[in-house]
């Protein structure tokens, strides 16, 4: 099996270099590693949506499509003289070993907590400045905000639990309340963006990430509005046109019909 995986993987890299041969594909060809990089974004959202979907057979697709971007930026890199996808193997491979000394070496952990902990000296002693700095800054700001507080926690700077955070969601809805209240778009802009952060770490106490939820929490409500269209229209009646009690009354029959066909 083991040699069966390294030949299908040199078989992907050997289709990859033959697209991008003076022979091969004209599109492959032009490609540079900033005009595909949006491509290993989309990529990555896609796998994330047939992961969340349960489609394996969807999964397995797309986790070879976002395999591709890998493969695709290593032959551009080999091309150009800088590293090929062995060295890419490498590096993650010596990552993992380095980073986990209490599987590969003598240091003893009690659990997970301090299997982060350990990471998190490993990194700083690779020369890593921050605690903070492994974020990548151009992450989805949701998910952003749940990563920082992660981290942030490593170091005991966090609530103590998730009552801790609720009471801060309460607070700072309060002085979103205020601000409101004093009508300056800066100062309301600045309190939203801290109630959503914090709502953003309860995920971390309630072991639910706010990524998923959300996402997950804008499909129901797609499903939901797309029923009340259909019902809508059905009874011939222009959603536009309708008051605010209608419009709550078809929203809650939308819920019920969807909740029965679950």
């Amino acid at each position: 099996m083991k040699n069966d995986i390294g030949k299908k993987f040199e078989r992907l890299i050997e289709i990859m270099a033959r697209l991008r041969a003076p022979n091969g594909c004209p599109w492959d060809r032009e490609q540079t590693p900033d005009s595909i990089t949006p491509y290993l974004l989309e990529e990555t959202y896609e796998t994330i949506e047939a992961i969340t979907s349960g489609d394996k057979a969807h999964v397995r697709e797309e986790l070879g499509d976002l395999l591709l971007q890998v493969v695709f930026q290593s032959q551009m890199a080999n091309e150009a003289g800088d590293f090929d996808v062995g060295g890419v193997i490498d590096s993650i491979s010596e990552k993992l070993i380095r980073r986990h000394p209490h599987v590969f070496g003598d240091t003893k952990v009690k659990g997970s907590k301090d299997v982060l902990t350990n990471w998190e000296h490993i990194k700083k002693s690779e020369g890593k400045k921050s605690l903070l700095g492994g974020v990548p800054e151009t992450l989805p700001a949701l998910l952003k905000a749940y990563r920082l507080g992660e981290k942030a926690s490593r170091v005991g700077f966090d609530w103590n639990n998730a009552e801790g955070v609720l009471e801060k969601i309460e607070e700072e809805a309060r002085e979103l309340h205020e601000a409101k209240k004093g009508g300056i778009k800066k100062d309301i802009e600045h309190e939203y963006g801290d109630l959503l952060l914090i709502l953003a770490n309860l995920g971390r106490f309630l072991k639910i990430d706010p990524e998923t939820a959300l996402r997950k929490a804008t499909n129901r409500f797609i499903r939901r509005f797309q029923c009340m269209e259909e019902t809508a229209a059905g009874r011939k009646l222009d959603l536009k046109k309708l008051d605010i009690e209608k419009l709550e009354e078809l929203w809650q029959e939308a819920k019920k019909r969807l909740s029965l066909q679950a």
